[in-house]
């Protein structure tokens, strides 16, 4: 087998794709970027076209490999932060990536570059969706740690509710003497976090506290 015209323009078609879908990641600064899904779509791609010249080897055999593979490197950019998991948009370009990768190795560019618009389309036509229901509807978790003897729980969580028009909570546990930690979900409009948050660095008897977006 030798590199031929067509070889070498679906593999420059896949680093094109790759390209494109990770430049959305590294403009969010994601842990896969552009060279990460770019080198995915070409070995994708390119897995596919030496798959498909060796004997006795099935495109099933060869698929399933590759997306055994992909799996392993989708499952490394996801992890677990205090109270979310982040990266699982990241793993699902990962894993749409490879599938683009194999179609322009089987030279089905129309329905590899109609994947890549749609791909890019959700990244980020549905971003700016998200943007808009989460400045109407937003979901945070907090954990604030605060003197016991100076604000009780029932004052922490009536701070909440006066902002916040869901507040769940999730734990109350002593991490000292005399100092509580409260672990609440709360949910309500941007500009009212913002003004929560504000009303929290103000409290004296409140000695610390974390925000992370609910995912």
């Amino acid at each position: 087998m030798f590199l031929s015209e067509e070889m070498f323009i679906r593999l420059l078609a896949a680093m094109v794709a790759g390209f494109l879908l990770g430049f959305e990641r590294e403009v969010q600064r994601k842990a896969a970027g552009i060279r990460t899904i770019a080198l995915i779509c070409v070995s994708s791609a390119l897995f596919t076209i030496v798959g498909s010249h060796m004997p006795g080897t099935t495109g099933d055999r060869v698929a399933s490999n590759i997306l055994t593979g992909v799996g392993f490197i989708g499952a490394g950019v996801i992890f677990r932060g205090g109270f979310t998991v982040d990266g699982i948009t990241t793993a699902a370009t990962i894993w749409i990536s490879a599938a683009i990768g194999m179609a322009i190795g089987i030279g089905a560019y129309a329905l590899a570059g109609t994947a890549v618009a749609i791909t890019l389309f959700v990244l980020w036509g549905l971003s700016y969706v998200e943007n808009v229901i989460n400045r109407r509807r937003d979901r945070k978790y907090y954990a604030i740690q605060y003197q016991e003897a100076a604000m009780s729980t029932a004052e922490l969580e009536a701070l909440f509710t006066r902002y916040c028009s869901i507040v769940k909570k999730i734990s109350t546990t002593r991490v000292g003497t005399g100092m509580l930690e409260g672990k609440y979900e709360v949910t309500g409009t941007m500009p009212k976090m913002e003004l929560l948050n504000n009303s929290l660095l103000q409290q004296g008897a409140i000695t610390q506290f974390d925000v992370e977006l609910a995912k």
